[in-house]
């Protein structure tokens, strides 16, 4: 996988987008989508004259990893609960594959789980949904922390961007109305870890 640095090289060196884009001509929303990651090219002039304005490499520009990430959302079966009669919000069991792949071979696959929650009406033409997600146990935390520690913050960051976009369109395929979904995911720890955290808290443990 590889990533371009400009949001973070842009906070480093204390520039702004309109300011950027006025230095070097490029427009703000080629600036704007391309320190989003959002990008799928590049142009070689653009490159050059962001490394330029920025005084900075090619190197310091991209961040790469040699290894690729690809993602299956599954929403999941209902969970039985007869509260729901009584207005309780519907959840779902949910899972997310990491598949981890090299020269477009697949060579690994790291499993989350958790749940996927109704949570009403966003604004009058949006459904809301939570999701949350975590390592299924402490052999895929494990395996899903050799690949993590080989990328900055940043990479990681946009790595459950990418996941969140994923699972707002998986929930929206099939629904006629607009799908919001708020997404919460964990690296750091399972699913029974984090339910086990969050069981103490709210006894007040």
């Amino acid at each position: 996988m590889i990533r371009n640095n400009l949001a973070l090289l842009m906070t480093q060196k204390r520039r702004r987008v309109n300011e950027l884009a006025n230095a070097t001509g490029i427009s703000r929303n080629t600036i704007t989508s391309t320190a989003q990651n959002n990008g799928k090219m590049i142009q070689l002039s653009t490159i050059n004259k962001l490394c330029q304005s920025l005084d900075v490499t090619p190197t310091d520009f991209f961040e790469y990893v040699p290894f690729d990430f690809d993602y299956t959302f599954d929403e999941g079966e209902l969970v039985p609960d007869e509260d729901y009669a009584a207005g309780k919000p519907l959840c779902y069991s949910s899972s997310l594959f990491i598949n981890v792949s090299e020269n477009n071979n697949r060579i690994d696959s790291i499993e989350l789980q958790g749940y996927t929650e109704y949570e009403g009406f966003y604004d009058r033409n949006t459904i809301m949904f939570g999701t949350d997600l975590h390592p299924s146990n402490l052999d895929q935390l494990k395996k899903l922390n050799t690949y993590l520690d080989k990328m900055s913050v940043s990479f990681v960051s946009d790595i459950k961007k990418d996941i969140e976009k994923i699972v707002e369109a998986e929930l929206q395929e099939g629904n006629k109305t607009k799908v919001h979904s708020d997404l919460l995911i964990d690296f750091s720890e399972t699913k029974e870890q984090y339910h086990t955290k969050l069981s103490n808290r709210n006894s007040g443990l």
